[in-house]
């Protein structure tokens, strides 16, 4: 337990010093160091129970009996802690997330999956044992990953469990986080990573209006309907217009995470032609209406500045031959 503890605490000094990187970069397969340290986190349904009985004594402090039936529970938390330490879940957490990643690869017909568990001189009874010095540098070179997991239990028989992989030369780092009743656990976490190290790498998105600056309407307009005159005004102050339909549009299925928008549901923006309508877009009914009346307070918005037009190649003019 004490070696599990160095090792996680270890990864984590890593994760802090290197920034998350996309492990699906190395070139594979990336063997794994087998032994997986699984250590236990904050148990949050017995810290509400533990509140208790810290507030058992508070509230009974007048009755003497009350008071020393209080205490003898305090005394016992310790005990309780422990024996529901789950002292073996960390051993079968690991044979069963290996046992489940070489299932997800045999369903998925993978000759050589990425990631390959190094048993190499290994028996099953060494798993989550301390190895001698000599023997970790012999098996050192081969390993380019090592992992840990924490787990924390929730109500009934949900845990939460976060597995990260730390590459070991530079520190970097991938976490991946489920919840899933505690038979579940392993399969769920071998299903995460599976698909991060197995699944198609989509080409990230160009930014729908590259050039072009998306600014929130003023601070005292923020969660408020304004009017369409009262929009421009401010569009028109920052520099900016605000933007047609078509761009709002656009923005909004670029999303926050990719250059556009989030617009809210059944919101109303004033653009150039009009209202856009969020909800009348999501029933297909048109999601553009006119508005008649530019001075009531009827709608959202935002304003785009738009990068200016390039200019026009020069023309060369000759000089006049004399």
């Amino acid at each position: 337990m004490r070696l599990q503890r160095a090792l996680a605490a270890l990864a984590c000094l890593w994760c802090l010093a290197a920034p998350a990187q996309d492990l699906r970069e190395l070139p594979g397969p990336l063997r794994v160091w087998p032994n997986i340290p699984v250590v236990r986190a904050a148990d949050l349904a017995d810290y509400e129970a533990d509140r208790k009985v810290f507030g058992d004594l508070h509230a009974d402090k007048a009755d003497p009996a009350k008071v020393a039936a209080a205490l003898q529970a305090i005394d016992a938390l310790q005990a309780h802690h422990e024996q529901r330490a789950l002292a073996e879940f960390g051993r079968s957490l690991n044979a069963q997330l290996i046992g489940e990643l070489d299932r997800q690869a045999r369903r998925a017909n993978l000759a050589q999956p990425r990631l390959r568990f190094d048993f190499s001189e290994t028996s099953p009874s060494q798993l989550q044992q301390p190895l001698a010095q000599d023997e970790l540098k012999a098996r050192a070179a081969r390993v380019a990953l090592a992992a840990y997991i924490t787990y924390t239990r929730l109500e009934g028989p949900l845990v939460q469990a976060t597995a990260t992989l730390v590459r070991l030369r530079s520190g970097a780092s991938q976490s991946f986080t489920v919840t899933a009743p505690a038979p579940a656990l392993a399969e769920a976490l071998a299903r995460e990573l599976f698909d991060y190290f197995e699944g198609t790498r989509f080409a990230p998105p160009r930014n729908p209006t590259p050039g072009a600056q998306w600014l929130t309407a003023a601070p005292g307009h923020a969660d408020r309907l304004v009017s369409r005159e009262v929009a421009l005004r401010w569009c028109d102050a920052q520099g900016a217009q605000l933007p047609t339909a078509d761009e709002l549009a656009t923005a909004e299925a670029a999303g926050f995470y990719g250059g556009g928008l989030a617009l809210r549901p059944g919101g109303v923006y004033h653009v150039q032609s009009g209202l856009y309508d969020t909800g009348a877009a999501a029933a297909g009914t048109g999601a553009l209406r006119a508005n008649h009346l530019a001075s009531v307070p009827n709608g959202q918005y935002y304003c785009i500045r738009r990068a200016p037009a390039p200019m026009p190649a020069a023309v060369r003019v000759g000089r006049p031959r004399g």
